[in-house]
């Protein structure tokens, strides 16, 4: 028993002081300006002495004093004497290729060099470096081009076990993979939604930059490169990305925000975004300049002439503006103070960290996508406002039937097909017998439902083709395109019988006198309406109720 608690306090004591992680940010570097000369392809300066003076130190492996324009240098560092179980060396990034060197051999290289020491840009991947069983309290050298503005390394330099920094990518890169592909998601939606109707440009807007925020959040999760190790590919993405944000915001805001810009500013930012988009893109893809080179521009022109104007009118606007401008600039207020911070940690201006950008853009573009549907819902009300506007405009308030305005157009659009065409249309005019008894005996509200009965009747008994109206008063319109003559009678006295046979309440039984012509060679509306008026009196005066024509 006492073995036993020997052993495990052993064991305990052991995986108590087992080394996780080491931060070799805060080992002694050194660097060298230049490339070293080879001999049977072994570089010459890692048979360095450890005092060598012609080693220079540095704090941090990055940008050495007095570079004058030279693309070649060296690193060292010297490993911790202890380093944990199945030792492998996290590095964020390296500007721009590189080899990696332990006791004259090369462990790792990202890039190829040419034989003068150069070679072209292959993107910003992290790189994990499976370090010897015997490197421990030893030097590893780090060669490295860049005709980049930074030469050397980015962000954590750190050791420890696979698994260990596997895990800690999981942790932190799981919230950017769900981020990234709602964004994605949403992005569609909003895309089908804009191509659906081809209305609402803002949604296309929208749909573009929760696309591009996506893909820029989605491909910078570091653990998918485990899977989908295609460097330049995923930096091509995240260039687009990176440059259409302006493109972006600016847009969003000159199509959104009411409110007149000198000299159309905010307009003419997402225009030169544009046009900088594509030139950066295509001109580093046909190889007239590194992709890497337009970083550098981008981010001059962005931090010192884009983000303060643009700034200053987001201020503008959120005091001035309504509910919705107000939300509209607060979101992108947000994304600038995120995007100021990465540009201070890219310039070196403060300490490197990883930092929740994902959380930043989704809550901008969550914002956007709340002022948007308020927008669509307000412009849908008022859709749904102007319809009904167009129906009262055109209809009778009281039978809900075309009214007098209405008819004159249909009327002109059948006389164009017959002048065209040579399609028949016809017309009947009614009108209720002795109404006027029943407004004086009963009153107005009773007379109203006879007339809505009245044109139910119309509607139910005349075709789908048929257009029925109210001509005035007790006076009701009926047109009966691709009709002639005869069969325009049989349906008006269809009518007359289904009229004389309805009971309408209190009112007891009506008749109706109706007028019935047809439209002929040479004629005109008011010729036609003219005999239809004339057909109607001759029913009047022949007794009522009953059907006579004009031909």
């Amino acid at each position: 028993m006492q073995k036993f608690l020997v052993l495990f306090l052993l064991i305990t004591f052991s995986f108590a002081n087992e080394i996780k992680q080491i931060d070799l940010t805060q080992a002694k570097w050194e660097y060298k300006w230049g490339d070293s000369p080879f001999e049977n392809d072994i570089p010459l300066w890692t048979n360095d002495k450890e005092n060598d003076s012609s080693w220079q130190k540095i704090d941090f492996p990055s940008n050495p004093e007095n570079r004058n324009n030279q693309t070649n240098v060296w690193y060292r560092v010297k490993l911790p004497d202890v380093l944990p179980n199945d030792p492998n060396l996290y590095i964020v990034s390296i500007d721009l290729i590189t080899q990696v060197y332990f006791e004259n051999r090369q462990i790792y290289h990202f890039g190829e060099f040419n034989n003068e020491g150069k070679g072209e840009y292959k993107g910003w991947p992290w790189h994990l470096i499976k370090l010897p069983n015997d490197s421990a309290g030893k030097y590893i050298y780090f060669r490295i081009f860049s005709d980049y503005g930074d030469i050397g390394f980015f962000g954590e330099i750190k050791i420890s076990s696979k698994g260990d920094l596997y895990e800690q990518m999981l942790q932190f890169d799981i919230p950017k993979i769900m981020v990234g592909s709602v964004s994605i998601f949403v992005s569609v939606l909003f895309l089908l939604t804009f191509l659906s109707k081809f209305k609402r440009l803002e949604l296309s807007i929208l749909g573009l930059m929760f696309l591009t925020q996506g893909l820029n959040v989605l491909f910078s999760a570091k653990i998918l490169e485990i899977y989908f190790h295609y460097p330049l590919f995923k930096q091509y993405i995240l260039a687009i990305a990176f440059f259409f944000f302006p493109i972006g915001m600016a847009l969003f805001m000159d199509k959104t925000i009411n409110g007149k810009v000198p000299f159309n500013l905010i307009k003419r930012i997402w225009q030169i975004h544009l046009i900088y988009l594509i030139g950066a893109i295509f001109g580093s893809l046909l190889g007239f300049f590194s992709l890497p080179s337009t970083y550098e521009c981008f981010d001059i022109f962005y931090n010192f002439i884009t983000l303060p104007i643009l700034t200053f009118f987001m201020i503008y606007f959120f005091f001035k503006g309504n509910k919705e401008t107000k939300i509209i600039t607060f979101s992108f207020f947000i994304i600038s103070i995120y995007w100021l911070y990465s540009s201070l940690i890219a310039a070196a201006l403060v300490p490197w960290e990883e930092y929740p950008s994902d959380i930043a853009v989704f809550i901008c573009l969550l914002l956007l996508s709340y002022s948007m549907v308020n927008k669509l819902n307000y412009t849908q009300e008022l859709e749904e406002a102007k319809a009904e506007l167009t129906i009262l405009s055109s209809t009778d308030y009281l039978t809900k039937l075309d009214n007098r305005k209405n008819i004159d157009s249909v009327l002109k659009i059948n006389e164009n097909m017959y002048k065209r065409y040579k399609d028949n249309f016809s017309v009947i005019l009614l009108d209720i017998d002795d109404f006027k008894k029943v407004n004086d005996n009963y009153g107005h509200l009773v007379g109203d439902n006879v007339l809505i009965e009245f044109a139910k009747i119309l509607t139910k008994y005349t075709r789908q083709t048929d257009i029925v109206g109210r001509w005035g008063g007790e006076e009701f319109i009926i047109i009966c395109p691709k009709t002639n003559l005869e069969e325009t009678l049989i349906l008006a006295q269809k009518l007359r019988e289904k009229i004389a046979s309805h009971n309408f309440g209190i009112v007891g039984t009506k008749t109706a006198s109706i007028g019935v012509t047809t439209f002929r060679e040479n004629d005109t509306i008011t010729e036609l309406l003219s005999r239809v008026d004339d057909a109607l009196y001759l029913a009047k005066l022949k007794g009522k109720n009953r059907v006579e024509m004009e031909v």
